[in-house]
């Protein structure tokens, strides 16, 4: 099993075990639900508005929901947001989508944290196990559910995910954690945050953990690979460190100043397996393991202009190293976007701006990975974009026009438009209603690169097949036509719903074509290649539910509800099904000024996972889960807190990579944690 480093470790705890005892915020139900409803959101027209106001299915998950559940990950606070599908799939990595089209390389799906775009240009998706940062200074989350590309851009296809940390002004003084259990074996992380000058503010942190293994059932393996795979070391634990700080400058009364940088380096253990020429499963199982390392760095300047205008300026750069058997990719990353905010005459709200990206990434092939292309290329992306929010009727009725325009290396110049009405019937009834456009734009896997997917034994009458998968410069971007309908309504002030209606259109989705077979190798082998094609469409459509009840001042209820109708057919070229029907259900509460629970029941219906050589659908069975939390006020600055994880119900898959890795069960978990403020 990989340990963290000795002296890192050592050095956190030692740095916990020494700090002063001053003072702990309370562990009260901090918001409410009018406060909630008013919290100001701005990923849903990139500026700030009342998440009661927002035309959009946006769900917010705050700080205090974070520190309540006992979330130790970005994807574990994920878990209970409706028409969210988050699943574990071993000890490290995750698989998060909305509305369909999950797996560990979802697509579709837009993450973000302060503005600085979270994704690897050879899938288009996220590496879950390392976005990370102090989940103490994480503001809040805020979840958009559809499509908002007219905004955000090309890949925002399912949704948005906007991860925003604190302002430096709101964490100074000290805090520090420390925990230990079965699967999280040890954490710890420790932050700290002071005034530089009567303008300026920081902070630093530094955080480390160490993960055991998830099981490994051979009955989540198809029968026929069981035996080759038994050998080979199941091990996926994994530590993680990292470490960063933030500067946030108030240059004059209408202008300031962020900057703010992470680094990360992690050890994984992963059991793989790729296509062979040997019988007799023709796959061959391996153990190893996998480093991965980063760092960021990014500012952003902000000026107003009047008291109805402000500019903003951004920029970052994003470096990653991943190095596993299967390939070893590099990519650097720098961004610059600018935005301009101003009110024309009385009635309309405009908002504009332009972006460039340019990636370098060094993708090193391995023995079933090749490319067409250098291990080494450069992908440019231009953008520009527009956004008119007209006053039909003074703070009660808007209309808001906005649309995306793109240019990238692969499919050259691309629109995204988006149409969106919001009606304030009263202060207790909102109604929404959204019709756009997104693109989902190929990844360099899709365009120039060639992977073994399988091989198919030989038989009497034939020799061993290599099918081989191949990218195509004509592959084009995946399109989705999305119709939505919100309606918020607050029967009392103690009581709210939040439902959405959707119904999406998909067109040239991915598909593979029938391909050509090479016989130059025959009698050995012969090769078969298929090419990247998009031949195939679908739609789905359904509803959301979020509700929240509070009870007393002491007592939250909230219950999150999804259901989904996937239409899609057969599509092997990518996951397409979400589970039909999703549930949460969620207790806040307070017994003791000292003492705050935490209960969650969730239950996740069946769904179906391409299984690890792609070329068929399992289906991966529904399951349940309850989490407890107690969060204990020792003294104002001393929090003990205990957690269990997927209780009452026994180990189960909750989804299967669709990345030749095994598949691992998720089971009944445990853990205790101290939390200081100093």
């Amino acid at each position: 099993m990989v340990k963290l480093n000795l002296f890192s470790y050592s050095a956190i705890v030692t740095a916990f075990t020494s700090l002063p005892l001053i003072a702990n915020e309370s562990d009260s139900l901090d918001l409410s639900l009018q406060e909630l409803m008013s919290v100001e959101v701005t990923s849903v027209s990139k500026q700030k508005q009342p998440l009661s106001n927002s035309p959009a299915a946006i769900y917010v998950i705050t700080n205090e929901a974070i520190r309540h559940s006992g979330a130790t990950s970005i994807p574990q606070a994920l878990r209970d947001v409706p028409g969210l599908h988050v699943a574990q799939l071993d000890s490290q990595k995750w698989a998060v989508s909305s509305r369909g089209f999950n797996g560990r390389y979802n697509n579709k799906l837009l993450v973000m944290m302060d503005g600085r775009t979270l994704y690897s240009p050879a899938f288009s998706g996220v590496y879950w196990e390392v976005q990370d940062t102090l989940m103490a200074d994480i503001e809040r989350i805020e979840v958009i559910r559809g499509p908002s590309a007219a905004l955000w851009g090309a890949n925002a296809v399912n949704g948005v995910i906007n991860i925003i940390t604190k302002h430096s002004a709101d964490t100074l003084g000290g805090y520090a954690e420390l925990g230990v259990g079965d699967y999280e074996q040890g954490f710890a992380g420790t932050r700290y945050g002071s005034h530089l000058s009567d303008s300026a503010t920081s902070r630093v942190y530094i955080k480390a953990n160490q993960r055991d293994s998830l099981a490994h059932q051979s009955q989540d393996l198809d029968s026929n690979l069981v035996e080759s795979a038994a050998s080979v070391s199941k091990d996926n634990s994994w530590n993680h460190l990292q470490m960063g700080g933030r500067i946030d400058v108030q240059l004059e009364a209408d202008t300031s100043f962020t900057l703010s940088s992470d680094a990360y380096t992690a050890n994984m253990e992963q059991a793989s397996n790729v296509a062979s020429v040997e019988g007799p499963a023709y796959r061959d199982f391996y153990h190893e393991e996998l480093k991965s390392e980063g760092v960021n760095l990014l500012s952003k300047y902000t000026k107003a202009l009047t008291a109805t205008s402000e500019y903003s300026l951004q920029a970052y750069f994003d470096y990653a190293d991943r190095e596993e058997e299967l390939y070893q990719l590099k990519t650097n990353t720098f961004d610059i976007d600018f935005q301009h905010q101003f009110l024309f005459g009385t009635d309309h709200n405009i908002l504009w701006g332009l972006g460039y990206r340019v990636i370098q990434d060094d993708l090193t092939s391995s023995t079933i990975l090749t490319s067409s292309e250098s291990p080494s290329t450069s992908t440019q992306l231009w953008s520009a974009f527009i956004s008119d929010e007209i006053s039909i009727v003074d703070d009660q009725l808007w209309l808001t026009f906005a649309s995306r325009f793109e240019h990238n290396d692969y499919t050259g110049f691309e629109i995204q438009p988006n149409v969106r009405l919001m009606w304030q019937i009263d202060n207790q009834n909102n109604l929404w209603g959204s019709v756009g456009r997104a693109l989902r734009t190929p990844a360099r896997v899709e365009n120039n690169t060639s992977v073994n997917a399988v091989n198919i034994a030989p038989s009497e009458v034939s020799p061993l097949v290599k099918v081989f998968v191949v990218g195509s410069e004509d592959y084009e971007s995946e399109e989705i036509i999305s119709y939505e309908m919100g309606y918020r309504f607050m029967p009392m002030n103690t009581l709210s719903f939040d439902v959405a209606m959707f119904f999406n259109d998909y067109n040239k989705l991915r598909s593979t074509s029938e391909g050509i077979t090479d016989f130059s190798t025959y009698p050995d082998y012969v090769s078969q290649y298929t090419y990247f094609e998009n031949q195939y469409d679908g739609y789905n459509y359904g509803a959301e539910l979020s509700s929240m009840w509070a009870v007393t001042d002491l007592l939250q209820m909230r219950i999150n509800y999804s259901y989904i109708r996937n239409e899609f057919d057969d599509v092997l070229g990518q996951n397409t099904k979400a589970p039909e029907q999703m549930v949460s259900s969620i207790i806040d509460w307070q017994p003791l000024t000292t003492l705050g629970v935490n209960v969650v029941w969730r239950f996740i219906d069946s769904t179906e996972s391409l299984t690890g050589e792609g070329t068929r659908y399992k289906t991966i069975d529904s399951y349940k889960g309850v989490d407890i939390a107690l969060n204990w006020a020792v003294s104002p600055d001393i929090m003990l807190s205990a957690y269990g994880k997927n209780l009452f119900y026994p180990a189960h898959l909750e989804y299967e990579a669709e990345s030749i890795l095994l598949p691992y069960s998720v089971g009944p978990s445990y853990f205790v944690k101290v939390s200081v403020d100093f």
